[in-house]
């Protein structure tokens, strides 16, 4: 049902749409294309006709409920699969014209949609990366292309039939409650039609909001640069470098954006420039023994010997361990003030060569800009520059949210858990992927949604706003001794304890006590092996049978694509079926 915002009510009754959706005979463009039945109706005839389904033999409760699900990218497309298997109806509204996210590569930068490069790689490898209930095609790379990404996610979308509920092309203007809203935490979504500029509006028994942090970007400003000539870009419309050939290239930033910037310019400009305040600590993918560095570090032993030592002696041990035998921090001159685990690493495997060989050079900060370049800090002359790029990170914003949705507070972002704003009246909002995690984020999306939807099921419960709100002082009292100032310090979250958390309150975290007697080789894989999201499919709500399995043959898929004869072998099994 489609309701029209203009004083009487518009309700597109898509019956037969949504049959032949539900048949797969129309794909998720389609199905925005098709309206049937339109009948109107005024304000006064809809409430009406709410109030009698209310008073119908099918209440709330016993109906499917429809939640509304803002954007279609891994975690919004995942919300939709998790309320499906939670018995609801998700509707998921998209801006551009097919779902992906961040992994679905645009030729055109889009405002308020993630970005990136062609050239762009996952940060983290398949395996820690992996749906609960899909593991990766072993054939897949550990460290998977963009294009592999989104090939790995149209796959697992397709598994759960999650296409047929995405409207593409439709932007959400705003999210309020409706006037039984105290009765029933319903919700008013209104949407635009991109294409036919029509402007609609439906009420929803939920609302899960996927629409990230990393969209918006965040320039900074410089003395003098209003009056610089050069070409001044953010990282988040950085997209052919071919530009650049035999220009002067300064990058304002040391992240993961900057560096992979650095990197990518580099190899056709003239001379590249890394502007940096602090520097970072710089991590490579490949880790001990060749191993994806994530596979190696993120184990539920080393997330208890962190927590039971002096953090500052664990970054340490994890920098003399980890970091510098593959990249002497001190000896690029790029050793932040801050300790490893006060702030994401940044991942790069190349920054370290292009530093040898002179084709990016690592300067402080900026002093002013003039006309045709910019004057360092401590220099009494001028760099000169054609191009500056911005890699100063991203704003988070949820425009279409009323004000009061999320309340700031002492620097405190007010979300119980990361997800639910404590002082709502039902618990029927939630923001979904709105962490900044260190670790994997897809496998924390999905968990996060899985008990999301157990949420709004009705399934499991929140606890009382007083004991919300001491949470997320807690948290954000703990993150203030543990990281470093940022204004997303209340969302930062590590990823082993974070899992663990919201699967305790799922039900789904496994007994290593109970397993060390009934299964203990899995209970070993569990402790001393990497945390894979495949062992919160083990008991609870919706387990897997197939969990114990993927988390025991997990190395063989990350050693297949490594083998000379791979593709030899995958022809081979591909002939016995």
């Amino acid at each position: 049902m489609r309701t029209k915002w203009s004083g009487e009510y518009e309700v597109n009754c898509r019956l037969e749409v949504d049959e032949q959706a539900s048949r797969g005979d129309l794909t998720f463009e389609e199905v925005n294309l098709k309206d049937n039945w339109t009948m109107t109706l005024s304000e006064k005839e809809l409430l009406e006709m709410e109030e009698s389904n209310k008073n119908s033999k099918f209440t709330l409760s016993e109906r499917k409920k429809r939640i509304a699900v803002i954007g279609a990218g891994c975690t919004g497309m995942n919300s939709v699969a998790m309320l499906k298997e939670e018995g609801m109806e998700p509707v998921c509204f998209e801006k551009t014209n097919k779902p992906g996210g961040t992994w679905c590569y645009r030729e055109e930068t889009m405002e308020g949609v993630a970005s990136i490069m062609p050239t762009t790689i996952i940060n983290h490898s398949k395996e820690m990366g992996a749906y609960s209930t899909f593991p990766p095609a072993k054939e897949y790379n550990n460290y998977m292309r963009h294009g592999e990404v989104y090939q790995y996610f149209m796959e697992y979308w397709s598994e759960h039939d999650c296409f047929k509920h995405v409207r593409v092309n439709m932007d959400v203007i705003s999210v309020r409650r409706a006037k039984d809203y105290d009765d029933t935490g319903r919700w008013i979504v209104t949407v635009k039609d991109l294409i036919s500029n029509e402007i609609s509006s439906d009420v929803y028994d939920g609302v899960m909001v996927c629409v990230g942090h990393i969209n918006r970007p965040k320039l900074a400003y410089y003395p003098g640069q209003e009056n610089f000539k050069g070409k001044i870009i953010h990282t988040h419309s950085l997209k052919d470098v071919s530009e650049f050939k035999d220009q002067n290239i300064v990058i304002i930033g040391i992240g993961c954006s900057a560096l992979d910037a650095a990197v990518e310019t580099s190899n056709v400009a003239k001379q590249v420039y890394i502007s940096t305040r602090n520097g970072a600590h710089i991590m490579t993918r490949v880790g001990p023994h060749g191993y994806p560095m994530d596979y190696v570090l993120l184990r539920r032993y080393l997330t208890g010997f962190l927590s039971h030592w002096p953090r500052d002696w664990c970054s340490k041990f994890l920098e003399k361990k980890f970091l510098d035998p593959k990249f002497d921090h001190k000896m690029y001159n790029v050793r932040p003030q801050y300790r490893m685990l006060s702030k994401d690493p940044i991942i790069n495997d190349h920054i370290g060569s292009k530093f040898l060989s002179g084709s990016v050079i690592q300067r402080g900060e900026i002093s002013h800009f003039t006309n045709t370049g910019v004057v360092f800090k401590g220099d009494d002359f001028e760099t000169k520059a054609d191009t500056v790029i911005m890699a100063t990170g991203y704003t988070w914003k949820f425009p279409f949210l009323e004000d009061d949705i999320i309340l700031q507070e002492e620097g405190r972002i007010k979300l119980y858990k990361c997800m639910f704003p404590p002082h709502l009246k039902h618990p029927s909002l939630v923001i979904i992927g709105f962490v900044l995690v260190w670790g994997p984020g897809l496998p924390v999306g999905e968990i996060q949604s899985r008990w999301a939807a157990s949420v709004l099921a009705g399934k499991s419960r929140l606890p009382s706003v007083k004991a919300m709100e001491k949470d997320i002082i807690k948290r954000h009292t703990r993150n203030a001794r543990w990281y470093a100032p940022n204004d997303k310090m209340t969302i930062r979250v590590d990823y082993v304890q974070y899992m663990d958390e919201i699967a305790c309150l799922l039900g789904v975290k496994p007994n290593l006590y109970k397993l060390f007697f009934t299964d203990p080789k899995l209970c070993w894989k569990l402790f001393w092996g990497p945390s894979l999201s495949y062992q919160y499919r083990l008991k609870g709500p919706h387990k897997w049978k197939g969990a114990r399995e993927a988390i025991l043959t997990s190395k063989k898929r990350l050693l297949f694509p490594l083998k000379s004869d791979q593709f030899k072998e995958s022809n081979n099994e591909s002939k016995k079926f």
